[in-house]
């Protein structure tokens, strides 16, 4: 699952430059809108500060830091505040 996040993610760029191609926002909203479906699932599943071995653990937050990340920045091209913290 960590893979086919990383994999959404890096589809960013391309999906930034469609929706700027095609003058159509909502194509940022609607990757965002799956981004944080696909992460929402993966923290169910997957524990993250609980995780016993380290390296998991740290590659984990730095996978929901960057799924943060990427989400702030999208919806700040949308015109959207999200809050620090939730």
């Amino acid at each position: 699952e960590e893979i086919d996040l990383v994999k959404t993610l890096t589809e960013y760029p391309s999906v930034v430059a469609a929706a700027g191609e095609n003058f159509a926002p909502s194509v940022i909203g609607a990757y965002v809108y799956e981004l944080a479906k696909q992460f929402n699932g993966y923290y169910h599943d997957h524990s993250i500060l609980k995780e016993e071995c380290t390296t998991t653990r740290d590659m984990r937050l730095r996978l929901a830091e960057q799924v943060a990340r990427t989400i702030r920045l999208a919806m700040a091209l949308l015109g959207i505040d999200v809050p620090e913290r939730m």
